[in-house]
């Protein structure tokens, strides 16, 4: 069988990419939520797209238990590319006093997301440290952080007030 990649939580068609989303669509190729890949055969995709998923798990239990999902899924030195809010940028934007009100709310609910939904709120924040521990701990390694991923035009080039908003990094399945 040739390469697969996987693109949780997409909306667009790209050549190549399967789509994962919990809601159904005209392009999704699988529904369901993302902490439960179990419809997924052990090392099936050469690589997964993530792009503002993860914060919506837990920090307790749910965001290991998705973490190992995903790597179960992916073949060995699978590629995982994922994307989350920047807290720590986000965090100087909603603390500047400067800002007007518009610009600080908006911050606000990119931290804690736009809770249009029961499925579009944050439960945990991440910077780099803290995204890397999860990552190094469920199996990932040769993390690298980039700007941008450029793969899909989505959040993970998301650009507010000047700065990139998004943690932006690439990680393998260990071998």
């Amino acid at each position: 069988m040739g390469t697969r990649k996987l693109h949780i939580g997409g909306k667009i068609k790209k050549n190549g990419w399967e789509i994962f989303n919990i809601f159904e669509g005209k392009n999704v190729d699988h529904v369901g939520n993302a902490i439960d890949m179990s419809r997924f055969e052990n090392d099936t995709f050469d690589e997964i797209y993530s792009s503002h998923i993860l914060e919506h798990f837990s920090y307790y239990r749910e965001t290991n238990i998705t973490l190992l999902e995903w790597n179960r899924i992916l073949k060995p030195k699978g590629k995982l590319y994922i994307s989350v809010p920047d807290l720590d940028i986000l965090i100087k934007i909603f603390a500047d006093q400067a800002l007007e009100f518009n610009d600080t709310f908006m911050a606000m609910r990119m931290m804690y997301g736009g809770q249009i939904n029961q499925n579009d709120f944050h439960k945990v924040g991440f910077n780099e440290k803290i995204l890397s521990h999860y990552l190094t701990n469920n199996g990932f390694e040769n993390l690298r952080r980039v700007s941008k991923l450029e793969i899909f035009n989505d959040t993970s080039n998301r650009v507010f007030l000047g700065k990139l908003i998004s943690l932006n990094m690439i990680a393998n399945k260990k071998a």
